[in-house]
């Protein structure tokens, strides 16, 4: 049972807020302590752990009440100069911010959390009484602000292939041991004693108001780990309510038009107030749709706040001096990409900060200023997101890319011999590469950078690297703004039509006979000095051959560059995506209605290329015989 019972609104409201808080703070710490001296980031983080521990009060979660009065005792010292900020006092500070996640975690199962590690609450009491502070221990230096909620210890394993490895930024919120506390200070315990008194609760919003809470009880959805609900600013909402009163009201226009023509008027006048109608109710729908989709976008921000903490910890653990800078904060991106992100970048923020950037000493050989920089950046280009990581470190070397899949036999030496530059450093998102000679905590696995590549496919986006040795590495992640509405063109097989993804559409070309060559028993095309592969769509389908396509659409992902034979083309459609939940054929990403109500297949062509096979040559040497018939 709950030991809660009774106190679910208040409990609900409390963890939505103190969530947002604690993020908040998490943020602010890192800059912090950059600038140890700023009393405003002090005062914030103050009030912070102050609403925290009142909330706590009301829920009678003494250990938290206590975590947070400590907290909140060391920085009234800090801002009034009784106490100067110092590396080994941050390390605790942070330990203690990891710790109060976790307690949230015990509170959102219904439990009431134990005490904090008996380690952090003995440096907390340490520093308020002035003592000077050692160097805190590994795991309590390196705590991510990462996870949302606690999980179970266990003990440390090699993750499966495809899975993340997450000992070292999670180790903190994975390896606490509830401990024993000391008692509580007076001010605290009269605090936890108080009674639960919903009026006079300090925050004031009910859950069904925030973010991580769903359902008719606002419960977080817990078994999929995700926030399924969203904030949306009220003048959204407006917007969309009185778009929808304007369609009200253009339907019963509509409705009386229906009405005159089927009483037999078919007058002049009649016809053009059934155009304007008509006209008016397509931009009105229009607009809605709009509306409704800038209801899901939310500024990215969100998730990039919590990155400092992890990058700061993570090179704090490696001994290297990083910065990691954000641009781009308010660029706004749909709700159900964002946690499709976070894993993504966090990977790509590691390897940066392991991987990437040089210590200081070797930097300071080089002529590199001391002090590494990471770019964590967003911004919005035409109808995509585009999302940056760079570092200034060593950057990536094409040529011992190449050996090092040769010497884990990822690739063979005829594939080693035919790869470029792009191609060769596309070689880190292949499943089992790894660049580390050595197995760490950080890396050294071959799993995540593959892990990177199938997230960021599955939200229809690609990933592409820039490098230059010994100035550093790019990744650049094109998404589209939204899952909802996808851009696409539409080909045809005959009079069948099908979509295909418009962001991977580069241009539309005739397919001449004597244009299209074979080499090594392939059918190509050259397309301004670039040898490019002739795929016919009727074999990518398993369908039976056409007789001679007469259009080619030269198409691109992360790893294939291709002209797609087609018979013809019918323009481009903004498509809204219905899934195939029950039944989805091998190579369909889902289904849309075109303005004529006919049903087409959107095709998945990274599956579809995917399961080529032995297909492929078969399909170049017929289409290179109905070409020679032709020619």
């Amino acid at each position: 049972m709950s030991d809660f019972a009774g106190m679910d609104d208040l409990l609900q409201d409390f963890l939505v807020e103190a969530n947002d808080l604690l993020s908040g703070v998490d943020f602010k710490l890192v800059d912090l302590e950059r600038a140890p001296g700023d009393r405003g980031l002090l005062n914030d983080i103050f009030r912070g752990f102050h609403t925290i521990k009142g909330g706590a009060g009301f829920l009678n979660a003494a250990e938290l009440v206590n975590l947070c009065h400590l907290t909140e005792s060391l920085f009234d010292k800090l801002r009034n100069m009784e106490l100067h900020l110092s590396p080994p006092l941050m390390d605790v500070i942070l330990a203690a911010t990891a710790a109060v996640r976790d307690m949230f975690g015990h509170l959102e199962r219904g439990a009431q959390p134990p005490a904090a590690e008996a380690d952090i609450i003995h440096r907390l009491q340490a520093a308020l009484r002035g003592e000077a502070l050692e160097a805190a221990p590994a795991h309590v230096a390196a705590v991510p602000a990462a996870a949302p909620a606690a999980v179970p210890a266990a003990p440390a394993a090699v993750p499966a292939a495809g899975e993340p490895d997450w000992e070292l930024l999670h180790r903190a919120v994975t390896g606490v041991v509830p401990q024993a506390a000391p008692s509580m200070p007076p001010e605290a315990q009269r605090a936890a004693n108080q009674p639960a008194d919903p009026a006079a609760h300090p925050f004031g919003r009910r859950a069904s108001d925030h973010p991580g809470f769903s359902g008719p009880n606002g419960r977080r959805d817990l078994e999929r780990g995700r926030d399924t609900s969203i904030r949306v600013d009220t003048s959204r909402l407006d917007q969309v309510l009185n778009l929808s009163g304007e369609i009200g009201l253009t339907k019963n226009r509509l409705t009386a038009l229906r009405a005159d023509i089927l009483n037999g008027r078919s007058d002049t006048e009649t016809m053009h107030a059934l155009d304007v109608a008509v006209s008016q109710l397509d931009l009105l729908v229009s607009d809605l749709q709009n509306a409704v989709m800038k209801t899901r976008m939310q500024p990215i921000g969100r998730l990039f706040q919590k990155y400092p903490r992890i990058a700061r910890d993570l090179a704090r653990s490696l001994g290297k001096d990083v910065e990691l800078d954000l641009a781009g904060e308010d660029t706004e991106i749909d709700k159900t990409m964002i946690e499709d992100l976070s894993d993504p970048i966090i990977h790509l923020i590691r390897n940066a900060i392991d991987h990437g950037v040089e210590p200081s000493s070797e930097r300071l050989g080089l002529g590199k200023p001391e002090k590494s920089l990471v770019r964590l950046e967003a911004r919005q280009e035409g109808d995509h997101i585009v999302i940056i990581v760079a570092d200034d470190g060593r950057g990536m070397n094409p040529e011992k890319l190449r050996a090092k899949a040769l010497e884990k036999g990822v690739i063979t030496d005829e594939e080693a011999n035919t790869l470029d530059e792009r191609s060769s450093l596309n070689l880190v998102f292949l499943p089992g590469f790894s660049t580390a000679d050595k197995v760490s905590d950080v890396s050294g696995r071959g799993v995540g950078m593959d892990v990177v590549r199938t997230n960021i496919q599955k939200l229809n986006g690609t990933i592409d690297i820039r490098s230059t040795v010994g100035k550093g590495t790019t990744f650049m992640i094109s998404l589209p703004l939204t899952l909802a509405i996808l851009p696409v063109l539409l080909v045809k097989l005959g009079d069948q039509p099908f979509a295909v993804p418009l962001s991977m559409v580069r241009e539309i070309l005739p397919i001449e006979p004597a244009g299209v060559q074979e080499i090594g028993g392939r059918a190509t095309m050259v397309v301004r000095g670039e040898v490019l592969p002739v795929l016919p769509l009727p074999y990518l389908l398993g369908w039976p051959p056409s007789q001679n396509p007469e259009y080619g659409v030269l198409m691109q992902t992360a790893e294939h560059t291709f002209i797609l034979a087609i018979d013809s083309f019918a323009g481009r459609e903004d498509a809204v995506i219905k899934s195939l939940d029950d039944f989805r054929p091998k190579g369909v990403a889902g289904v849309t209605t075109l303005s004529n109500g006919q049903i087409v297949l959107i095709l998945d062509m990274k599956e579809l290329l995917s399961s080529l096979g032995d297909a492929r040559g078969v399909a170049r040497a017929t289409l290179l015989g109905n070409m020679a018939k032709a020619a």
